[in-house]
């Protein structure tokens, strides 16, 4: 049995059984592997959760069973090898097939496994001509061809309409290059190029941020050794963005309220060239010294790193010269690349709008007059973004949308934008920029 192929069956049953995110599962199973299985196995597990809905019309299109009928490790085996045959064009049809047989007579009855073969080679024997989703209701075709959950298609078919909504969900289902930032306290974009390509891990230039490059791998850089030099720091350009609209100066006093694991902090230490003061803030002790190594390995020293409560943490009232809410949020705009939020419950986002008013309100407590706020998530939903802000200035007339520019975007004269996978080639994000008026 394929080490790769067991794991990513059993980081699956995880997720299903308890919830147990892919990422942690995959991390501590990954210690037992070599590197190109540890890689195989992560490729198969967000491979089926990227297009399980999908995978699950195709089982059920050779099935003579419901697909919900099924044992639900039989399921999990079978999408497994569907995904293989119909996405992995470099693995052995057979042996994607064989070893899903063997999974699925491990789980299932004595039938089982002439069940699961007898299925998996008529669907084998059909890849050039796959059955089609129906197209006769817009919702059920786009949240199942692309496997997104169903309340989530139906709010991006309200604010982009069927075509902008399908542009969205293939963006997030397509490869996501990876953003890294060059560390400028330590070297620049042409050093770090070279470097890069002399470990053999291939680079561009960003087209629209001047200290940023990518790569079409994390692992590659990751096994460069770079990073632990400080030399750079793995992030999107989206969140790159969200430090150029809060505009960090030299000298400045700056408070990143929801900082962990601190790269927006990192970031704007480097355009404060390393003076002044960031105050950077988590809950979480053990997140705290996440940040403090951070900050050592990318040589940043005005960093101060605090254990603290965002709705609440407030040293100085009045006294900080920007501030950064980057809120909890629901995650629905990084759904490219963690899978896994395809499967939230679209009730559990009710609670947040709340939550995320109070932390904006804080950080608009501790900003002192004629200072300026921004307001991010990761999110594309609505209620947590331009409604937060609207309810805010509503309740704080004392704050004023500012206008701002974004390299490759442009000016945002409103003071917050959407950023889009499918537009902006980004994750989806959200940036608002607010002044504390004077007096």
């Amino acid at each position: 049995m394929s080490p790769a192929r067991e794991t990513a069956l059993r980081a699956l049953i995880a997720f299903r059984r308890e919830g147990t995110w892919p990422d942690l599962y995959l991390k501590r199973a990954s210690r037992r592997l070599s590197a190109d299985d540890a890689a195989l196995a992560a490729r198969l597990t967000y491979g089926v959760l990227e297009n399980r809905a999908y995978l699950d019309f195709l089982i059920g299109a050779f099935s003579n069973r419901p697909v919900e009928k099924l044992t639900p490790q039989v399921l999990d085996a079978l999408r497994l090898a569907a995904y293989q045959l119909v996405f992995l064009e470099r693995i052995p049809k057979s042996a994607a097939v064989n070893e899903a047989v063997e999974q699925v007579k491990k789980a299932g009855n004595p039938g089982a496994g002439a069940f699961a073969n007898g299925l998996l080679r008529s669907l084998e024997r059909r890849l050039s001509d796959l059955p089609q989703v129906p197209r006769e209701d817009p919702l059920t075709y786009l949240s199942t061809r692309y496997s997104h959950p169903r309340w989530f298609v139906g709010k991006m078919c309200k604010r982009l309409g069927d075509e902008g909504c399908e542009a969205l969900l293939q963006a997030d289902n397509d490869p996501t290059p990876v953003t890294v930032r060059v560390n400028t306290l330590k070297t620049d974009r042409s050093a770090l190029l070279r470097r890069l390509e002399e470990a053999g891990c291939p680079a561009r230039p960003h087209p629209d941020l001047e200290n940023a490059l990518i790569l079409e791998q994390a692992g590659a850089a990751l096994r460069t050794g770079l990073m632990d030099e400080g030399l750079l720091y793995i992030q999107d350009a989206a969140s790159q963005l969200c430090v150029e609209a809060l505009d960090p100066r030299p000298g400045e006093t700056v408070l990143d309220l929801c900082a962990a694991p601190g790269g927006k902090a990192l970031l704007a230490a480097q355009k404060m060239k390393n003076t002044g003061e960031i105050v950077a803030v988590d809950l979480h002790p053990h997140r705290v010294e996440l940040m403090e190594k951070n900050a050592v390995r990318m040589g940043v020293t005005c960093l101060r790193a605090v254990a603290g409560d965002a709705f609440t943490f407030c040293e100085a009232p009045e006294s900080a010269d920007a501030v950064l809410c980057d809120v909890p949020c629901s995650g629905m705009g990084v759904i490219r690349k963690k899978p896994d939020m395809r499967y939230k419950d679209g009730d559990s986002i009710k609670a947040l709008p709340p939550l995320q008013l109070a932390i904006l309100k804080n950080g608009a407590a501790c900003l002192r007059p004629g200072g300026r706020l921004v307001y991010s998530t990761c999110t594309l939903l609505r209620e947590e973004n331009e409604a937060v802000i609207e309810t805010f200035l509503r309740e704080n007339p004392d704050f004023a949308p500012e206008a701002f520019s974004l390299p490759g975007v442009g000016e945002i004269a409103e003071g917050q934008i959407t950023l889009w996978p499918q537009i902006h080639g980004t994750d989806g994000f959200f940036i608002a920029k607010l002044r504390k008026m004077r007096g």
